[in-house]
């Protein structure tokens, strides 16, 4: 994070039970990079596309959540995963599959 940034961070982006800003800006990066980037939104048109009603997959992945398996798996993605994107090496990050060239 850059350093003239990190008091604000501290300031408004404070993290609960025990984690830093860090971890929290850490985790809506990981959300967007999920849901509001360009993956994402291709994800979500699929869904309400082809997998039915948006209520009746919303109650599935809620049901699915609750199982012993997500709270691994939710630690295992945010150990694979930093304020850069991926850090493991069969994970794209965007630049590394981007068509624009770059300086």
């Amino acid at each position: 994070m850059a350093c003239h940034l990190k008091p604000y961070l501290e300031k408004y982006l404070r993290g609960s039970d025990g984690r830093s800003v860090y971890d929290r800006s850490k985790t809506m990066k990981l959300l967007w990079d999920a849901i509001g980037s360009e993956f994402g939104a291709r994800h979500e048109l699929d869904e309400l596309n082809y997998f039915g009603q948006p209520e009746v997959s919303h109650l599935y992945a809620v049901q699915n959540s609750r199982t012993d398996h997500a709270p691994a798996l939710v630690e295992a993605c945010m150990n694979e995963y930093d304020l850069s994107g991926w850090t493991v090496d069969d994970m794209f990050n965007p630049g590394d599959v981007s068509t624009v060239r770059r300086a």
